[in-house]
């Protein structure tokens, strides 16, 4: 297989991110999915709840702050559908489909190997989850994000709260609804029903949690013409959700006072550079 991502054996950060921000560019189209702890969940076939209280997982129960449209969960017994459309998804193999997966800086080896062992036993297409965030994040808001706005036509596929409008009068909104798992054969067949009709070579932008991986496998294989970036909560704040719920969103803010201690823990803590 022929990568149009890298030439090299091992994904590399700043490199790999560079290369999407010549993509696009170049108007090359490609799809980019992330595969993170919630989707290794899902992959392993373990029960998953994420709600604005606490988060239940295979690592434990914890206490959480997330806010409600990040509420989810997993029922094995339940999302069978789901889960084998995800498996697929990472299964899925072509030159312009690349997948983001945790590493070493995630304290994640076990799930960035299983990834490599779906893969077929090749890194050639696979890229970091957090390829737009962490250390790459500052990067990803000054050079790829510039890039969005020169495509003519730009969608979102976000929760319903989203207001891509707010950085561009011409950005549309494909809705979401809170947890959609119960609702999942609806939910996804409506989505793909909507971005397949958007025009050729449009840039698709998606923010919503695992369903973007299925979206995007389906866009590679249906519409090869359109650029699917998977692109998480790095611009929540920039569309009017939270602009402070995930560790990275701390790189925006200035070196002061208040802010000193937080930022100083977050960019000297072990996953904020980004390896493999």
């Amino acid at each position: 297989m022929r990568s149009i991502l890298r030439t090299t054996s091992f994904p590399h950060a700043r490199r790999d991110l560079t290369r999407i921000d010549q993509l696009l560019d170049l108007r090359i189209p490609f799809v980019f999915v992330r595969f993170s702890d919630g989707e290794m969940e899902i992959l392993r076939n373990e029960p998953l709840h994420i709600s604005e209280t606490d988060v239940i997982w295979r690592k434990g129960h914890f206490p959480s702050g997330y806010p409600v449209y990040d509420s989810k969960t997993f029922v094995p017994e339940r999302d069978t559908k789901f889960r084998a459309d995800l498996v697929q998804s990472a299964e899925h193999q072509s030159d312009s489909y690349f997948k983001g997966v945790p590493s070493t800086h995630n304290r994640a080896r076990d799930d960035r190997n299983l990834m490599i062992q779906m893969n077929g036993g090749s890194t050639i297409n696979l890229t970091f989850a957090d390829l737009m965030l962490n250390s790459n994040y500052l990067k990803f808001l000054s050079h790829t994000v510039p890039l969005f706005q020169t495509f003519a036509q730009v969608y979102v596929v976000g929760n319903f709260r989203m207001q891509p409008k707010l950085m561009n009068e011409q950005w549309e909104l494909i809705p979401i609804q809170d947890n959609f798992f119960p609702n999942y054969q609806d939910v996804v067949e409506k989505s793909i029903e909507s971005i397949l009709r958007v025009s050729k070579n449009a840039l698709v932008l998606s923010s919503a949690s695992s369903l973007s991986n299925i979206l995007g496998m389906r866009v590679n294989r249906e519409r090869e013409d359109i650029t699917f970036l998977d692109i998480g909560t790095t611009l929540h704040g920039q569309m009017g959700l939270a602009s402070n719920s995930r560790g990275y969103h701390l790189d925006t803010l200035p070196w002061k006072r208040d802010t000193f201690y937080r930022k100083f823990r977050y960019r000297t803590s072990g996953s904020y550079y980004i390896r493999w």
